[in-house]
């Protein structure tokens, strides 16, 4: 009741491949937020209850009842055991916070890095978890867009500078021809080109070329 099952949520993030997701886990994602209700019940408890003897002892001791608790005085335990359930409510709540915040900020590093959801990653998300996915690939795409408002360059095409603008890569299936800035080629599955780095980016992601080994 007190934040174990919003740890093993996180636990089952954390001990997950960076670039990979588990399933979202609605189950004790719900069942956090119904601890989160169990406390707060527990807290209001605890208060009136506390506030009732306040007020019992003033009547004993012949004094008018203060109205709406104010110039309540709980003992040592009861001011204990509000603290206990009302740091509990707000370990839970961040809990579930990082859980959703460490998911989207995966989404959205694999924008950069894939450029779509691999199917694996995709099977595990929750449909809003999507939606943001969509969202974000839009705003990404638009942003990057040669145009008014966009910087017209593909900034996840590589995210440091190239020693060497060119680098040699494979062709793994037929892809016709294309022009890069060095020239129009013809893409033969088996046929090897050097090519400008930044341009082939797309092309790797996608499946079209490989580069070879000591070029990346």
């Amino acid at each position: 009741m007190f934040g174990k099952t919003g740890i093993e949520l996180l636990q089952e993030v954390a001990q997950c491949p960076a670039d990979s997701l588990p399933a979202f886990n609605e189950e004790a994602f719900r069942n956090v937020i119904d601890e989160v209700h169990l406390q707060h019940e527990r807290l209001t408890s605890v208060y009136n209850e506390s506030r009732e003897r306040h007020r019992q002892r003033q009547l004993e001791a012949g004094e008018d009842p203060e109205e709406g608790g104010a110039g309540w005085r709980g003992t040592e335990a009861e001011a204990s055991e509000l603290m206990v359930y009302h740091s509990a409510i707000l370990r839970n709540k961040r809990l579930l916070f990082t859980y959703v915040k460490e998911r989207l900020d995966r989404i959205q590093e694999l924008r950069w890095t894939h450029r779509t959801l691999p199917d694996h990653v995709k099977a595990n998300l929750s449909p809003l978890e999507l939606q943001y996915f969509r969202q974000y690939d839009k705003l990404l795409s638009r942003y990057m867009r040669s145009g008014a408002g966009g910087v017209g360059l593909d900034l996840t095409a590589d995210p440091s500078p190239p020693d060497d603008p060119y680098v040699q890569v494979r062709v793994l299936r037929d892809y016709g021809d294309i022009v890069f800035t060095s020239g129009k080629v013809s893409l033969q599955r088996g046929k090897s080109h050097w090519l400008p780095k930044d341009e082939v980016h797309p092309l790797v992601m996608d499946g079209v070329l490989e580069i070879l080994a000591g070029n990346s």
